[in-house]
């Protein structure tokens, strides 16, 4: 009877964990969206730009002063876009519905975590693999964040460990399992398609490991088929859909220099800095983690292996052939922290071991205070920043910026902008720094030249306005000597600065 009555309390108190931490996901998913993070200006502005225009004026193209241009092959896929799309379609564009997408997947995946963590090892590390997954890392790139940005890694790796966790059921002769599994992992490179590389380079290892002991073969053909076929339907679909639309890329160096650096990029001058972002984020503890849950404390199903061996492959591409943007290692932490939890819960079991084992007051005393102290410093430090982010003011300067131009430049003024989430606020028209700029500046982050044709500048473009942000200071399509040479400020909010064209020099 007393052991009945432990039973029911301690599922009563599981039960009131979980629902705690369902509460907790969907507030961290949904509060704030305009407010926290920030709207970027590349990618998520441009792609919210593009998705406006295409529910507008039914191309896939964007709009400018120029005419319809071509949208850059976007890595991010229709499992992202499509929804926004409707949705935009449904109600007037806006970043808080995009932001709801991105809210919902996170929820969704943060549910796979828990579900399949539990499936492989228990339900304290499941939920301290939640906790860790939604907080591990950096404020600024952890799954908080990620989720509420309107990219494709997140609801990318949700899919994959879902079709990890199935491929786990899979393996013990579930066909039904198996082909949830297809379908989970199409759906994550259709949310992000540089998965799929990775995960046909992990299928291929983890079916070397266990080739002799199950039927793997038709694991790795298939689902690696189907995740180059699905790379390569999303890449077609934009080709296709640009040229029906009557728009083709400006500039295939660009495009091709933009799709390689999002696969392979071989430049031993990046190499020392990948490693020395990998160093200093503490990211170099993910190769021990995952060393200790693969040979030490193996999981009850193959499944997590798969995940294991991706986060590794994942490291080693971003060391040696990344082009090294921070976004490109958010996998590695968020995996990372999983992983974390597995060391974690196994910890805790041994400390708890411990105390009923040891009849020394003292110790058990310093043995729980130690363990206390890890918890705060993993758990609870880096969940309190983030938090306290979610509820930072909404920044109002790109709207703001966006109601003076729409209200105060005629719109027959033509005015250069990289600043797409101002594009996504306004009625009007911009003329966007040329590719050319970007596709330098990417050359210089991998230690290349890059032959190109002269770039545009803004006399070239016969613009009068233009509007200075975190582009324009990226590019330096006009760096601040030029700016108080040949411009004056009109109007100034936030980090925005639009300035108009004193006169056309015939020399600059």
């Amino acid at each position: 009877m007393i052991v009945a009555e432990r039973l029911y309390w301690r599922n009563v108190l599981q039960a009131g964990l979980v629902l705690t931490f369902v509460f907790l996901v969907v507030f961290l998913a949904f509060c704030n969206l305009s407010g926290f993070p920030e709207f970027l200006a590349l990618d998520e502005g441009f792609r919210l730009y593009f998705i406006k225009h295409v529910v507008r004026y039914g191309r896939w193209a964007i709009l400018t002063q120029d005419g319809f241009h071509a949208y850059w092959r976007d890595s991010t896929g229709p499992v992202v876009l499509l929804p926004i799309m409707a949705l935009f379609a449904l109600f007037e564009p806006s970043l808080i519905l995009a932001r709801s997408v991105m809210g919902a997947l996170l929820v969704l995946g943060t549910l796979i975590v828990y579900r399949s963590m539990r499936d492989w090892y228990d339900s304290r590390i499941a939920l301290l693999a939640v906790w860790l997954w939604l907080f591990f890392g950096p404020p600024w790139l952890n799954t908080v964040t990620m989720g509420r940005w309107v990219y494709g890694e997140l609801p990318a790796l949700g899919f994959f460990i879902l079709g990890c966790w199935r491929w786990s059921r899979a393996a013990t002769g579930s066909s039904r399992a198996m082909v949830v599994a297809w379908i989970a992992f199409v759906l994550a490179v259709w949310s992000k398609d540089l998965f799929a590389p990775m995960i046909v380079a992990t299928l291929t290892i983890v079916w070397l490991a266990h080739r002799h002991e199950y039927l793997a073969r038709s694991f790795l053909i298939v689902p690696s088929l189907l995740c180059i076929a699905a790379f390569a339907l999303w890449s077609g679909f934009q080709i296709v859909m640009s040229w029906a639309a009557g728009v083709t890329a400006t500039g295939q160096y660009d495009l091709l220099q933009l799709s390689l650096s999002r696969i392979i990029v071989f430049s031993p001058t990046l190499w020392w800095n990948n490693l020395k972002f990998l160093y200093e984020h503490n990211l170099l503890v993910v190769f021990p983690l995952a060393l200790y849950a693969l040979a030490v404390r193996p999981p009850r199903r193959v499944g997590s292996e798969l995940l294991i061996v991706f986060v590794l492959i994942w490291m080693a591409w971003y060391a040696g052939g990344s082009i090294g943007w921070p976004r490109y290692a958010y996998p590695i932490w968020a995996i990372g922290g999983i992983l974390l939890a597995v060391a974690l819960g196994d910890l805790m079991e041994w400390t708890r071991n411990q105390l009923v084992c040891s009849q020394h007051r003292p110790t058990k005393l310093a043995l729980v205070a130690l363990v206390i102290s890890i918890l705060i410093i993993v758990l609870v430090w880096p969940a309190q920043n983030t938090v306290r982010r979610v509820f930072e003011p909404v920044d109002t300067a790109a709207i703001t910026m966006a109601t003076y131009i729409d209200a105060n430049v005629p719109p027959v003024e033509r005015i250069v902008s990289g600043q797409w989430e101002v594009h996504m606020y306004s009625d009007r028209l911009f003329i966007p720094i040329p590719e050319e700029y970007y596709a330098v500046k990417i050359a210089e982050q991998i230690g290349k030249t890059l032959e190109l044709p002269a770039m545009r500048s803004i006399t070239d473009l016969q613009a009068t306005y233009l509007l200075d942000g975190s582009e324009n200071r990226v590019v330096e399509m006009e760096p601040p000597d030029r700016l108080h040479m040949w411009y004056e400020p009109v109007f100034q909010v936030g980090t925005y600065c639009l300035y108009r064209l004193k006169r056309f020099p015939d020399d600059r």
